[in-house]
């Protein structure tokens, strides 16, 4: 008789992980009411002295000093704050940008839409980060930047990734869409390079449906990246006199609301995320065939968008693999995905090259990215990571002990996957 779900047994759990999500509640409907009543649903609404008065220009000012960095400016979304970063930061066209094969493929389309080149490097299979090494090795006289992600809000080698940028003279732009509230080294991520770029899109950890804002401790950067979003607009400056060339990707007053809203219950939710993986951690730890990614010291809050952890093939019967292990406990009422694991430079559009009308000077190609290899990555999408939404670490620590009897249920019975 099976025990397994996938084999005609029982499932392991049978009702919802965690919470639903996006939560919301009064405190959304009462702002957003708050910005309709006032008529001004735009910053551009309020004079100077009235802007303490806006909801973006409050959302700055208070995610910017949570996130230990003195300016912030928010933008329509997460990959134009990227763009927008970009700018700020100077990038020409046929400039190099060094970004990691295991991210969200927007981190890597914004560089070629300000008309610069992507550089896809590998990741350290220790942490699913960036690999510094990957880095040094990928420079080329063309390099003007490096873009660590702090993929599923786990943190970069900060210390290495700048000291590099300084031996070479490049930018840092921190894509830290997965990573708000994580601490790291006793502070923050976004102002830990020259530049940060959040994502406030639906699925994220911190949400307004869409969004995005950038982060810096630079002043002269946080007036370009305010120009580049305000129409070319500059601080202090009257408002119909304009300085660049720049589009308008100004945040809404009713993002900010909802933003807002949304911030004044983040760091519970954050830390009842982090105290629920490290007991899943730790469960982990004793069962055969899996393992956490441990956390690199001074991790002190993990906060993630996903929840990778690692399916250990040589210990399970031969002919069970990672992906028959995650269809199984699927079907143990455990939902498991892949992140975005999926190497970027695989998809359709790096390896026709569908750019679109992006202009490079001449004698200036980006790679041929069907010759791109990055063994790391390329393992531990086939065969090693396993995912999990951030919401599911909203509920009670029962939640973390169901899904691990679960997956110490798809071990103990591993023989009946095979075949």
């Amino acid at each position: 008789m099976a025990h397994l779900a996938i084999k005609g047994g029982s499932k392991a759990v049978n009702r919802p992980l965690g919470k639903a999500w996006p939560i919301y509640g009064d405190l959304e409907k009462r702002y957003l009411d708050e910005v309709l009543n006032s008529g001004k649903w735009w910053r551009g609404g309020y004079s100077e002295a009235e802007s303490s008065q806006s909801k973006v220009v409050r959302f700055e000012q208070e995610f910017a000093a949570y996130q230990d960095a003195r300016f912030g400016i928010a933008v329509t979304n997460g990959t134009q704050a990227l763009e927008c970063a970009l700018k700020a930061l100077g990038i020409k066209a046929g400039d190099e940008v060094i970004v990691p094969a295991v991210t969200f493929v927007a981190s890597a389309t914004a560089i070629i839409l300000v008309n610069a080149i992507p550089i896809i490097v590998d990741i350290d299979p220790a942490t699913y980060q960036i690999s510094p090494a990957a880095i040094e090795a990928a420079i080329t006289p063309r390099t003007v930047g490096i873009m660590p992600v702090h993929y599923a809000g786990y943190p970069c080698d900060m210390d290495a990734i700048n000291a590099i940028a300084k031996k070479h003279g490049l930018f840092v732009l921190e894509d830290c869409a997965h990573a708000h509230g994580t601490i790291y080294q006793g502070k923050k991520l976004g102002a830990r390079g020259d530049m940060g770029s959040f994502s406030l899109q639906m699925g994220k950890t911190l949400t307004c449906g869409e969004g995005g804002i950038l982060l810096t401790d630079n002043e002269e950067f946080a007036k370009k990246a305010f120009s580049f979003h305000h129409i070319g607009r500059m601080p202090g400056r009257p408002f119909y006199e304009f300085h660049m060339v720049a589009s308008n990707l100004r945040m809404t007053e009713w993002q900010a609301a909802v933003a807002l809203a949304q911030f004044s219950r983040f760091d519970e939710q954050a830390n009842a995320r982090d105290a629920n993986a490290r007991r899943f951690e730790d469960g982990l730890r004793g069962i055969p065939g899996v393992a956490p990614i441990e956390r690199v010291p001074g991790l002190e809050r993990w906060v993630f968008y996903f929840y990778h952890w690692r399916f250990l093939k040589d210990e399970w019967p031969e002919g069970v693999t990672r992906d028959r292990f995650m269809e199984a406990l699927g079907a143990e009422g455990v939902p498991c995905h892949l992140g975005h694991l999926h190497p970027i430079y695989q998809n359709p559009l790096f390896l026709e090259r569908n750019f679109g009308p992006v202009v490079w000077p001449q004698g200036i190609e980006p790679p041929d990215y069907s010759k791109i290899q990055c063994p790391q990555c390329e393992r531990i999408f086939r065969e090693e990571g396993v995912s999990m939404s951030h919401s599911i670490f909203l509920g009670g620590p029962e939640d973390m002990d169901a899904m691990l009897d679960a997956v110490c249920k798809v071990r103990e019975h591993a023989d009946e996957l095979i075949g």
